[in-house]
């Protein structure tokens, strides 16, 4: 897939079945550490749970698809209006859940999960999740994502972007520096540690005036001998 002809399209309704199977099959490891349950189990279990349709207000979801099927998918969150109107939530019957998935699995499901949730301060844009199908990495989709959000942060008037990233996935982290993100803090945290088995989290981050210093950066002469890795 040419980086350059990646479509990046809002997500819709019809999308919620790929995209949770896709989240299952990138985040397997993470899901695994939380139940004990078949891949298959697992993405029924996540469509029960999982919000279907994001609040507009507060979150966006866009995917990458290719012949029709969702290979790419991101989702970015911020902070509440300070008059948000009332979130229709998504009603869950615990007893046929329970009955079908194990009243401990549901448990310790929805305490990782709580585990991972991270709440935007004001003016600040989240990148909620970022996932690729195994089959389409390294083909430039996670850069693409990466530069639409930065661009999104921008236009949609935030100052900052950030996400979280495990100190052991170093490949993630490379990635994030050359896209200029920052790391600002570093966290134990102990119920990621203790459900996920990975005790230390970065919180990076990403300035919305870069963009716009990088655009300024460009619109000078180049000089003779200057090339980037892009």
């Amino acid at each position: 897939m040419n980086p350059e002809s990646i479509d990046i399209v809002p997500y819709q309704k019809q999308d919620y079945e790929a995209v949770c199977k896709l989240l299952v099959e990138s985040f397997k490891a993470k899901f695994q550490a939380l139940v004990t349950l078949e891949d298959q189990d697992i993405q029924q279990l996540l469509m029960k749970v999982w919000l279907q349709a994001p609040n507009p207000s507060t979150m966006k979801q866009f995917v990458v698809k290719e012949n029709a099927e969702v290979v790419g998918v991101l989702c970015l969150k911020w902070k509440s209006p300070s008059s948000p109107l009332p979130a229709t939530k998504k009603s869950i019957s615990w007893t046929p859940l329970i009955k079908q998935f194990g009243c401990f699995n549901v448990f310790k499901f929805l305490t990782g999960m709580h585990a991972l949730d991270y709440k935007p301060a004001a003016d600040e844009c989240y990148i909620d999740h970022l996932a690729i199908h195994s089959s389409h990495r390294n083909q430039g989709i996670g850069r693409r994502f990466l530069a639409f959000a930065q661009q999104f942060t921008v236009d949609s008037g935030f100052h900052v972007l950030t996400l979280h990233v495990a100190n052991k996935n170093q490949g993630a982290i490379h990635l994030y520096h050359k896209l200029a993100f920052e790391i600002e803090q570093s966290k134990y945290n102990y119920l990621r540690h203790f459900w996920f088995k990975e005790p230390v989290w970065h919180l990076m981050s990403w300035k919305g005036t870069k963009l716009h210093s990088r655009r300024e950066h460009h619109c000078q002469p180049s000089r003779v001998g200057h090339s980037e890795d892009r």
